[in-house]
């Protein structure tokens, strides 16, 4: 997982660092586990809040209730079979990775701070 903070202080230091020829490939964040963000999420709520597994049969409905058009998931379903079967995956060779540096607990915490200042 990355904070779109994350991604773009990365592009800005990308951008205005030294300059490289060829072919770089840089991966951004870092692998959390659907429980460990769950426990961020409630400790921000002060609520008990637990993560569960979706069926693959169900995946369609659930990116349906997150905003995607009915019959537009697909995209959403192809990123979460590459991630589920190996084919994308941090940690591939030859890649320079960059931790994140924002917590999953931080987003949720200024998500809750801008939502109570609205």
């Amino acid at each position: 997982m990355v904070a779109t903070h994350d991604i773009g202080a990365e592009i800005a230091a990308l951008l205005t660092g030294p300059a490289w020829l060829g072919h770089r490939v840089i991966e951004l964040g870092s692998m959390v586990s659907a429980d460990e963000v769950a426990t961020q999420l409630g400790e921000v709520l002060k609520a008990d809040v637990k993560a569960f597994a979706i069926p693959r049969a169900g995946w369609p409905a659930a990116f349906e209730q997150l905003g995607i058009p009915k019959g537009q998931t697909g995209p959403a379903e192809a990123m979460f079979d590459a991630i589920n079967s190996g084919w994308m995956n941090l940690g591939v060779e030859g890649t320079e990775h960059i931790p994140a540096a924002t917590s999953a607990r931080d987003v949720f915490a200024a998500a809750r701070k801008a939502a109570t200042n609205v």
